[in-house]
């Protein structure tokens, strides 16, 4: 399985683009941006006139889209990559998506004899620009395996978890912690300083204590000097992933309070148009509640 499609070749797709013509695999991209477009070109890949173009020369399609409904138009829409895939074909959503979505997109592809895999991931641009993200894989169990050579060009640390959608309840999950982090970090900061704290000195020693986290070493400057506009990952993804953890818990009729409220902070932040900046740009809120800036 050679020819790989890639849908989607803005920040995560290009790395992977990279990657697996690295890796001597043939690659085929599709994105409605014709810029991203032309950087996949840039890149050594093959141009394609849309999902269902894409379809007729993959063995695998990997898709990383930042909506549910961009997944759904572009694997089963009305020119979707499922009209034209081949049978024993596969496709690996890399984004991350609502659940119930991915089952049924499962559904769809087993009925025509393709294999369909969630696979989100965690690492953000850098990751998939350096092939050492981490991806979370749900469904069959054969076709993880088929798939695995694919996964291996762009990633550093797989992991099959189980039946179809459970690498996305995985991800949704791990976003939440992100997201709660940085809200706990932001509160902290803020309270440090109103104290007459350093910041930076927080978060020195945060690093080499019980406090330290992987949320405080990739957002941790960019909260401490309000570097919003220097995005690792936009706040608009966060607030679509915990909105995705919220409908999960509403879905098991189980309660979600910190989650809920923090979800609440970045509804706000959102509504003040920080959608395109850095996630971490969450800290706007708190810092106008608080009447303090961390900086």
């Amino acid at each position: 399985m050679k020819n790989i499609g890639i849908l989607g070749a803005g920040a995560m797709g290009k790395g992977m683009i990279k990657n697996l013509i690295k890796n001597n695999f043939t690659v085929y991209a599709y994105d409605p941006f014709s810029g991203a477009l032309e950087n996949a070109k840039e890149l050594g890949a093959i141009p394609c006139n849309s999902p269902a173009d894409l379809g007729k020369h993959s063995d695998i399609v990997l898709a990383s889209l930042p909506t549910s409904e961009a997944v759904e138009n572009a694997v089963s829409g009305k020119d979707g990559a499922l009209s034209t895939l081949k049978e024993n074909t596969i496709i690996c959503d890399m984004s991350t998506t609502d659940v119930a979505l991915e089952k049924k997109l499962y559904s769809l592809a087993k009925e025509k004899g393709i294999g369909y895999l969630d696979c989100p991931v965690s690492g953000g641009p850098t990751g998939s620009n350096n092939g050492t993200l981490s991806i979370m894989v749900g469904g069959d169990k054969d076709v993880f395996e088929k798939a695995n050579e694919v996964f291996n060009a762009i990633g550093e640390n797989i992991f099959y978890i189980g039946e179809s959608g459970s690498g996305q309840i995985v991800k949704i999950c791990h976003n939440m912690i992100l997201a709660v982090t940085t809200v706990a970090l932001t509160e902290s900061f803020i309270t440090g300083v109103k104290s007459g704290m350093d910041p930076q000195k927080l978060a020195d020693i945060y690093k080499v204590s019980v406090a330290k986290s992987g949320t405080l070493d990739l957002f941790g400057d960019n909260l401490i000097n309000g570097n919003f506009d220097n995005t690792i990952f936009a706040l608009s993804h966060m607030h679509k992933d915990i909105n995705l953890y919220s409908k999960l818990t509403d879905d098991l009729q189980m309660p979600s309070i910190i989650a809920n409220t923090t979800y609440q902070f970045f509804n706000a932040a959102m509504n003040q148009g920080l959608g395109p900046k850095d996630q971490s740009a969450v800290a706007i809120i708190l810092e106008d509640l608080a009447n303090q800036k961390i900086k």
